[in-house]
């Protein structure tokens, strides 16, 4: 396989981005040109959309401030509100907002929440629980500057009780710096008793540890709560608290342990069941487009088995729908998916090597930032090498919770001599432990010697004597002679001694029949096999069971992991 050099290229750029925003400074940057560009875009009969989503898109906010000022000398005009004049609807509302700079959005936000017709609760708790501390001074110093009013007092006015005392804290903008080693166990005795060991709830010390307390501190604070109430602070939360009061608490909470996951679940709450709400999708994904939107996208992904990207394509429309995929950043999967399995595992370990040359970066560290689910355990195992992946399956077979016996026989069955002594040879070098040790001392009897035994010679077996002289294959003894894992590894041994695709294809018919899909196993077959005998797989599956491989995993697994498995089989043999 001859690797494209425009396509890696591309895939390197995206993940290299990895951790922060979708939305980059345009290097070249001429403001006087992008204004003219946006000023002929509006001239004349009929507005050209397109060029105005797509150049402001493309452009940082402190460009388009830039392309602002620029428009303002060229012109004699003010920028938003021609735009505003040329567009309508929600394309104009997310663009307007893509025009205001950061701190301004977020003022004029919290202003529109607390002076509309109500209180908006749910924009004062995520922009409040979400910014950090610099940030929210800058608000409310930038507030009282707009509208000559002060922004605590406003929203003192507007809610009350606990949830207007939690508010106000959070607008002192004064939590702890750092982790506070002494008070970790007394802050969680004090939720504790103030919750959960006491009748009716104490809000004040909810209240007063959740409000001041630094994230860092906080996330060693829920540890110690979980070990001594034997729950998460959320659950404790939502038991114990309701209203205002208690989405602010869940709020702060959830951010202390990553804001990403948190505006994560924000957006999906936006964009789940019927109709959405706009003004939270374009809220967050103009004011994070250039802070940590990529963060959000994994967790967003990692939560919810779908991405983003596809969320917005299915419940938006048109050129506001564009604007939102383009701050989204695009399909991504589909570029990974596609080039590394079309690359051989020795080029994707060329890949690998080019990536941190190119980038000081962890090709496998930022896919599993970007990824999530049983798509990210596929893709990261196609990234391990083939003796690497069989060794990393082996510890996690022996020292997991409990000893999986089917990965040792599938393994150690099906391997050659050759394939047996590399992953022993590394499973030293790796973990300082002899692999013979650790298979004996978690595996007991016949079972543990026929494993031994696999490790250290390879078996030729006369089968086709013996069947000479009993009348019957070997396999038949096996079955009315022994049991258990002995009985499991000896047949093992024996169809993979005849063909070696036989035994493989008993684990991969297993895994996917019945209810539910053993996706271990199926990844770990399809990945080590793809380069050695997947077609030969193929071929015995569909005459061992009159049905494809191919139709079976479609049947089984769904999105960008079944797209991927299915690059992987590479056909349907119907």
């Amino acid at each position: 396989m001859k690797a494209n050099e425009e396509e890696t290229t591309c895939f390197f750029l995206f993940l290299s981005q990895a951790g922060r925003g979708t939305v980059k400074a345009q290097s070249g940057f001429n403001a006087n040109n992008d204004a003219e560009t946006l000023y002929k875009a509006m001239k004349g009969l009929g507005t050209n959309e397109a060029t105005i989503l797509q150049l402001l898109t493309a452009r940082s906010n402190a460009q388009r401030q830039q392309i602002k000022a620029a428009f303002k000398t060229l012109h004699g005009k003010d920028l938003v509100s021609e735009l505003k004049s040329e567009l309508g609807g929600k394309l104009e509302t997310l663009i307007v907002a893509m025009m205001a700079t950061p701190v301004m959005f977020d003022v004029t936000s919290l202003r529109n929440a607390i002076k509309g017709a109500g209180t908006n609760e749910k924009v004062l708790i995520e922009i409040l629980a979400s910014r950090t501390q610099n940030e929210i001074r800058e608000i409310i110093k930038t507030y009282k500057q707009e509208y000559d009013h002060n922004l605590e007092s406003d929203v003192s006015g507007e809610v009350g009780g606990h949830f207007k005392e939690m508010l106000v804290i959070l607008l002192q903008a004064n939590r702890q710096q750092g982790v506070q080693e002494g008070t970790i166990q007394s802050d969680a005795q004090a939720l504790f008793n103030a919750g959960e060991k006491k009748f009716g709830t104490d809000e004040d010390q909810f209240i007063t540890i959740l409000g001041n307390r630094s994230a860092e501190h906080l996330r060693r604070v829920f540890d110690a709560y979980m070990k001594l109430s034997g729950h998460q602070i959320e659950e404790s939360i939502q038991r114990e608290t309701s209203g205002g009061l208690r989405d602010v608490l869940l709020a702060v909470v959830k951010c202390a342990r990553s804001v990403p996951a948190y505006l994560a679940e924000c957006l999906y709450n936006s964009l789940k069941g019927a109709g959405t709400d706009d003004a939270t999708l374009i809220r967050i994904m103009v004011s994070r487009s250039e802070i940590d939107l990529l963060d959000i996208r994994a967790e967003f992904r990692k939560s919810f088995a779908t991405s983003l990207h596809n969320m917005i394509k299915n419940d938006t429309t048109g050129d506001y729908c564009k604007t939102l995929l383009l701050l989204c950043g695009g399909t991504d999967e589909a570029t990974i998916l596609q080039l590394l399995t079309a690359r051989s595992n020795a080029q994707r370990q060329q890949i690998k090597a080019a990536y941190k040359t190119l980038h000081g970066k962890d090709l496998v560290s930022d896919l599993k930032s970007e990824l999530g689910g049983k798509f990210e355990t596929l893709i990261v195992a196609m990234m391990a090498t083939p003796v690497m992946f069989d060794v990393t399956s082996l510890r996690n077979a022996i020292k997991g919770a409990g000893t999986d016996e089917k990965v040792l026989v599938e393994i150690l069955a099906s391997r050659t001599q050759n394939e047996i002594g590399e992953i022993i040879k590394t499973y030293k070098k790796e973990y300082d432990h002899d692999l013979e040790q650790d298979v004996s001392g978690d595996t007991s009897g016949h079972f543990k010697r026929m494993l031994v035994i696999l490790l250290q010679v390879m078996l030729c077996r006369m089968f086709d004597a013996y069947m000479k002289l009993s009348g019957y294959q070997i396999e038949e003894s096996i079955q009315r002679e022994t049991s258990g894992g002995l009985r499991d590894v000896l047949l093992a041994v024996g169809k993979t001694r005849i063909h070696t695709q036989l035994s493989i294809l008993k684990y991969t018919s297993l895994t996917l029949s019945g209810a539910g899909t053993d996706d271990a196993t199926l990844i770990r077959i399809m990945v080590s096999r793809s380069e050695i005998d997947l077609l030969d797989i193929r071929a015995e599956f569909r005459k061992s069971f009159a049905t494809s491989l191919h139709n079976m995993i479609k049947n089984d697994s769904s999105g960008d992991y079944r797209k991927t498995l299915l690059l992987l089989c590479g056909g349907d043999d119907a």
